[in-house]
C-alpha cells in the first residue's frame, strides 16, 4: 500500500484527446486492481490559470492539454511529471502492452458520449444541492385514501416552499406500492417534477434529512382482540419507529399525527420514547374533526360556512373527543342606522352602515344536535364513494403548516385546535396529549411552539364527563409507562 500510485489526469472538458484518455484510464480502473486515476477537468476559460499555477507549484514546463503526472504513496507527497498525450501512450504501451487508436469518428462520438455523461453528472449533482435548500416530508401510510389529495395539496402550499420547493418521500407497506406509484405520476400534472415525489423503501432513508413527517398509518382492532392487546401491538409499532427516529432523524424534524386509529396514543408514546426531539414538535391534527361536522351543520340552519370557523375540539383522540359547536366563532354583520337620519326626513346620507363583530355561535346551537344530519351524510358519502371523506383531513394539516411555516413577520393570533403535550391547562395534566385549543408562540431563538390558549372557555359539556374524558386519557398513559417499563426489564 505504501507504493500506491495514482494517475492524475487533468485537461480541457472540450479536449477529444484528454476525454480519450479519461474514458481508458476509467476502463484500466475498472479491469487492473491496482491501477487509481483522479481526473480534473476545466473549462477552455480557466484552463490557462490553472495549467500555470499548477507548472509554477511543481517547477514544470507544459502549454497544452492534456497534463499527466502521477502521485506515489499514501500520502501523494511524491509527484512524477508524465507529460502529454502522447508520454501518456508510452507508458501504457510499456507497462501494460496497451495501446489504443481511435479515427476522427469515433474520437468525435466518444466526445459526445463523454459530454453528455459529465453533463449528466453535473446536473445530479446540482439536484444534490438543491435537495438541501428543499423542505423535506415524509408521509408514512401513504397508501391511505387520503394520501393523493393530501400530497396535491402540500405541493401547492405556498408556505412550504423553500428555494428550490418541497422533497416528499412516500413510505408504506410492500402491499401498497402501486398507490404510491400512482400518486408518483399524478404529482408531475401539478407541476412537480420527478424528484418532488419520491418512494422509499425503508423508514431511515425517508427519515435522512427529514423536516416534517406526516404519520396516517392506522392499525384498527381486529376481530375479538381485547383492548390491553390492541393497545400493545400499536405500541410496538411507535416504539420501533421512534427508535428509527432517534438514530436517524434531525432534530429540529417536526410530527404530525393525522391517523384514524390512535394519534393521542402515538404522540404520547413518542412523548416517552422519543429523545431527540423537542415535545412542542410533535402534534396530533384534530380540527378535522370539526370541519367534518360543521358543513350539515351550519346548512340545516339556512347558513353558509363562509363566516364561520372551526369549532374547537377537545379530546383523547382515537378514544374519545367533543366538538364544541357552541363555542364556533361566527363572524356576523350589524347594520346600525345613522343618527341624523334618524333626526332628518330628508338626507343624502345611508341609511345605515354595516358592522362585523364575532359571535360565540351558542346563541343558535345551544337547543340543536349537531349530529342528527351529521351521520347520514357520512353514511350515505361512505355508500357512494366506499370510504370516508378525505378533504377535511387534508386541510386540517395544510392549514396547520401554512401556520407553522408562515413567512410573515407577525404569525397573527390564529387560535386552532390540535393535540399537544398539555402545559397544565383546562385540567389536563401536565405532558399528557390532549386535544385543546391553541395559539402559536414565536421563541426569542425564532422558532414556534404551539401553546394552550388559557383564556379560552371550558367545553359546553357536562363537567363530569370533560373529566372522565381526562380520566381515560391518563389511565392510557399509564398503559404506556408500564408497557414501556415492561420492555426495559426484558432488555436488561
Amino acid at each position: 500500500m505504501t507504493n500506491r500510485c495514482l494517475t492524475v489526469i487533468a485537461g480541457i472538458l472540450e479536449d477529444p484527446t484528454f476525454n480519450h484518455i479519461c474514458f481508458i484510464a476509467e476502463s484500466l480502473s475498472t479491469l487492473l486492481p491496482n491501477f487509481y486515476y483522479r481526473s480534473i477537468s476545466k473549462s477552455s476559460l480557466r484552463w490557462e490559470s490553472w495549467l500555470k499555477e499548477t507548472c509554477e507549484l511543481y517547477k514544470w514546463t507544459h502549454t497544452k492539454s492534456p497534463l499527466i503526472w502521477r502521485e506515489i504513496g499514501l500520502s501523494q507527497t511524491h509527484v512524477n511529471y508524465i507529460g502529454s498525450s502522447y508520454q501518456f501512450w508510452e507508458l501504457l504501451h510499456k507497462y501494460y502492452n496497451i495501446t489504443s487508436y481511435l479515427n476522427k469518428e469515433e474520437l468525435d462520438a466518444l466526445q459526445a458520449d463523454l459530454l453528455i455523461a459529465h453533463n449528466i453528472k453535473r446536473q445530479k449533482s446540482k439536484h444534490l444541492q438543491v435537495q438541501e435548500k428543499c423542505l423535506r416530508i415524509m408521509i408514512i401510510g401513504a397508501g391511505r385514501s387520503m394520501c393523493p389529495d393530501l400530497v396535491s395539496q402540500l405541493l401547492m402550499t405556498k408556505e412550504l416552499w423553500m428555494t428550490h420547493g418541497i422533497v416528499i418521500s412516500l413510505y408504506d407497506q410492500p402491499g401498497c406500492f402501486f398507490k404510491l406509484r400512482r400518486i408518483f405520476k399524478d404529482a408531475r400534472t401539478i407541476g412537480a417534477g420527478l424528484n418532488t415525489v419520491n418512494i422509499v423503501e425503508n423508514i431511515p432513508d425517508g427519515l435522512k434529512n427529514c423536516d416534517i413527517l406526516i404519520y396516517l398509518d392506522s392499525f384498527m382492532r381486529e376481530d375479538n382482540e381485547g383492548t390491553d392487546n390492541w393497545l400493545q401491538r400499536n405500541y410496538k409499532i411507535i416504539e420501533n419507529l421512534s427508535a428509527y427516529i432517534n438514530e436517524y432523524a434531525p432534530s429540529h424534524m417536526k410530527i404530525i399525527f393525522c391517523s384514524m386509529s390512535l394519534p393521542c396514543f402515538y404522540a404520547n408514546i413518542m412523548l416517552e420514547l422519543v429523545t431527540k426531539l423537542s415535545s412542542t414538535n410533535i402534534v396530533v391534527a384534530s380540527a378535522h374533526y370539526g370541519l367534518e361536522l360543521i358543513h350539515t351543520f351550519v346548512n340545516s340552519l339556512g347558513l353558509t360556512h363562509q363566516n364561520f370557523g372551526c369549532p374547537p375540539i377537545w379530546g383523547f383522540l382515537g378514544i374519545n373527543h367533543f366538538v364544541d359547536v357552541d363555542h364556533m366563532i361566527q363572524k356576523y354583520n350589524i347594520y346600525y342606522p345613522y343618527k341624523k337620519v334618524l333626526n332628518s326626513n330628508k338626507t343624502i346620507i345611508p341609511s345605515r352602515i354595516k358592522y362585523s363583530e364575532l359571535r360565540w355561535f351558542f346563541y343558535m346551537a345551544h337547543d340543536k344536535d349537531p349530529y342528527k344530519n351529521h351521520f347520514k351524510r357520512k353514511a350515505l358519502v361512505r355508500y357512494q364513494v366506499g370510504r370516508s371523506e378525505d378533504f377535511p383531513k387534508c386541510r386540517a394539516i395544510c392549514d396547520l403548516l401554512k401556520l407553522w411555516y408562515s413567512k410573515k413577520k407577525s404569525i397573527g393570533d390564529e387560535i386552532i385546535s390540535l393535540g399537544i403535550a398539555s402545559d397544565g391547562s383546562f385540567g389536563i395534566p401536565k405532558g399528557l396529549v390532549f386535544s385543546q385549543p391553541v395559539y402559536l408562540k414565536e421563541c426569542e431563538d425564532g422558532t414556534r411552539k404551539w401553546i394552550p390558549f388559557k383564556d379560552f372557555p371550558m367545553p359546553n359539556m357536562p363537567i363530569s364527563i370533560f373529566q372522565n374524558f381526562i380520566d381515560t386519557a391518563i389511565d392510557i398513559k399509564e398503559k404506556i409507562i408500564k408497557l414501556k417499563n415492561e420492555i426495559d426489564i426484558t432488555k436488561i
